[in-house]
């Protein structure tokens, strides 16, 4: 290495000048690391720092009757579905209602071409008067005979033929009126008559048709009330018996729910699906429900303890639901799951036991692990 003489007989190496350089830009090197070093500790505390603790009043997990429900699917039907038959047959002359239109019992729904019942129907009255008249006149000479044959003026064979004479001239009267009043039955079915109050679902005849006597002619329904058709699955159709209460919605109007009680229950599953049809009767004043909707139902029953805490300590989140409860001064987040809701409170199935405390409130701000003040 190359030196320098100084003056005054020093000398120096420039070796030792760099070696003098590099030792204390590494000096300085160090000097910062180690400021960066003793920062880190301090980050990380921040974090524990900004977690203070929260105030939010609490309630301690009560129990209580919850009512328990079995969902079910229904359908809403006519209480009467039928298909009106003419009852006679003939040409229609008129029709007087339309799809829609709603009729009372013994409305006039279809008129038919009367003419030849109403010629029958008066023979059938000339008949009858034909009959009594002999009647009475047979009744007139079996008494004049047994007053004879009482005094001996007349036989016993010639008495026997007159009370034969009279009994035949009653069974002739006789059938002359059954025969005049089936025709007068015909008669009356030329005008087909609603059998129940309901509103008309199809016409299914016009104006110039002819009809024969079970030729359909409108399906009438009956919707005031409806019938709530409920199909029970076999491992819970010896819960249900008559009077249950049950609730439903419908497709249509979700946010409505509907309540009734159940109304008839059937004897026995069905084969094919071994599932118990129910049925529950449904008021319908204004006919606002529709026979075919589909309906969710509940139907309760009973009550069984659970544990009940406030509809507000609890944070629902998409299809899940949460509570925090209060566990050694912290927040420990719980997923529950719901039962029933019974005023203020909800029923808890899993995820909480009676006598532990949650907060009331679960707002937004509220995080797993935060202390409680």
């Amino acid at each position: 290495m190359r030196q320098q003489q100084l003056r005054g007989g020093a000398s120096f190496s420039w070796s030792g000048v760099w070696a003098l350089g590099l030792g204390g830009l590494i000096a300085v090197q160090a000097a910062g690391c180690g400021s960066r070093e003793g920062a880190a500790p301090q980050a990380a505390k921040a974090p524990a720092a900004e977690q203070s603790t929260v105030q939010a009043p609490t309630v301690v997990v009560g129990e209580a009757p919850v009512p328990r429900f079995l969902t079910l699917t229904g359908s809403l039907t006519a209480f009467e579905d039928s298909d009106v038959a003419a009852g006679a047959g003939g040409k229609v002359l008129s029709v007087h209602v339309e799809r829609g239109s709603l009729v009372k019992k013994g409305d006039a729904l279809v008129r038919l071409d009367a003419r030849a019942a109403t010629a029958s129907a008066t023979e059938a009255r000339a008949q009858v008067e034909l009959a009594r008249t002999q009647k009475e006149l047979a009744e007139a000479d079996c008494a004049r005979n047994q007053k004879l044959f009482e005094g001996g003026s007349v036989s016993a064979a010639d008495h026997q033929r007159a009370q034969a004479m009279c009994r035949n001239a009653a069974a002739t009267a006789a059938a002359a009126e059954a025969r005049l009043s089936l025709i007068e039955n015909n008669l009356a079915d030329t005008t087909i008559r609603a059998p129940f109050d309901g509103m008309v679902a199809e016409r299914a005849v016009a104006v110039g048709e002819y009809v024969r006597p079970d030729s359909r002619v409108v399906t009438l329904l009956a919707t005031d009330p409806l019938r709530l058709e409920i199909t029970v699955p076999e491992s819970s159709a010896t819960g249900v018996q008559k009077g249950q209460e049950v609730e439903f919605t419908l497709t249509a109007a979700p946010g409505i729910v509907h309540r009734t009680t159940v109304t008839y229950v059937g004897p026995a599953l069905r084969r094919g699906t071994r599932d118990l049809v129910v049925e529950a009767l449904v008021p319908n004043p204004g006919n606002q429900m529709i026979p075919g909707q589909f309906a969710t139902v509940k139907l309760r029953l009973g009550d069984v303890a659970l544990p009940v805490v406030p509809r507000t300590a609890v944070r629902a989140e998409g299809s899940e639901s949460r509570i925090f409860v209060v566990n050694e001064g912290k927040l420990e987040e719980r997923l529950v799951q719901l039962g029933e809701a019974v005023g203020t409170t909800v029923g808890v199935l899993s995820g909480v036991r009676p006598g532990e405390r949650v907060v009331a409130t679960a707002s937004a701000e509220l995080r797993d692990g935060v202390k409680l003040q």
